[in-house]
């Protein structure tokens, strides 16, 4: 696909937004109806792994319409061409590691990033979903009238059933929770991940990127993480309590995360 091509006969590729884990993301512009002059995010799925993986985040996302959840505009398998088409909403302010690689954040800004992403979590969570995959690459800001909104993307690794057993392990090292070493997973599996992921908007790091002589994989499976001392005290027993190794003693799921960010101060 090269800036210029017609795709479905309705968008036209303008840019590109980045390289996904199956090739290019495209920047469209409708051409037709009311999707013209709008943009558009675009990802094409050409094998048999990337049509399962992206066809299971379409059924998902069909199902899952809340503000902090990335919106499925339309798609459309092509079975001569064996190509899955995915349009989503343009998140012009492309994902949170790379928001974030190039300033410093203050509270407020941190706050709202953690907060709007707990929203979407508890959506999740209340329709009985669990992510497995959160991390700064799957959260995605937008500009609004009112500043920024953020929202969480990438559903290819979404589970449906509480403490499943898992065919594999599947996730990100740095944010993955122990009891999926075990082939387990919980809603509250996301939560040790939002624990990783506050630690990283504040230091640039997830908890368990430190010098060591351990492999960061085994130390993620021990549960053998580093908060920095550089953040403040109720900030590092917060996370500390996200970071739970027993999923039991962490919060369970989103829902109850979202009240105690109602009356306690993180930060």
């Amino acid at each position: 696909m090269e800036i210029g091509d017609i795709v479905l006969d309705m968008y036209r590729i303008v840019g590109i937004l980045g390289e996904g884990e199956f090739g290019k993301v495209y920047k469209v512009e409708g051409l037709k109806g009311k999707y013209k002059w709008k943009e558009f995010a675009l990802k094409i799925a050409k094998d048999e792994y990337a049509i399962e993986y992206l066809w299971k985040e379409v059924q998902s996302l069909i199902l899952l319409r809340h503000p902090n959840i990335i919106s499925l505009i339309s798609y459309l398998y092509k079975k001569e061409e064996k190509r899955l088409y995915v349009i989503y909403e343009l998140m012009d302010t492309g994902n949170l590691k790379e928001y974030i690689s190039h300033q410093d954040l203050n509270k407020e800004a941190v706050l709202k990033i953690f907060t709007d992403i707990t929203n979407g979590l508890a959506f999740l969570h209340q329709m009985g979903y669990i992510h497995s995959d959160i991390k700064p690459d799957n959260v995605f800001g937008k500009k609004i009238l009112k500043g920024l909104v953020w929202k969480l993307g990438d559903f290819g690794l979404l589970k449906t059933k509480k403490g499943q057993s898992l065919i594999s392990v599947k996730g990100t090292v740095g944010y993955i929770a122990p009891e999926i070493f075990r082939n387990e997973i919980y809603p509250a599996s996301d939560i040790f991940s939002m624990g990783a992921l506050l630690h990283y908007i504040l230091t640039k790091k997830d908890p368990f990127e430190v010098e060591s002589d351990i492999p960061k994989l085994k130390r993620n499976k021990n549960c053998d993480y580093k908060i920095s001392e550089d953040l403040p005290q109720k900030t590092r027993e917060f996370i500390k309590m996200l970071l739970e190794c027993d999923y039991n003693k962490r919060f369970q799921n989103a829902m109850e995360l979202r009240e105690y960010l109602k009356t306690h101060e993180i930060l």
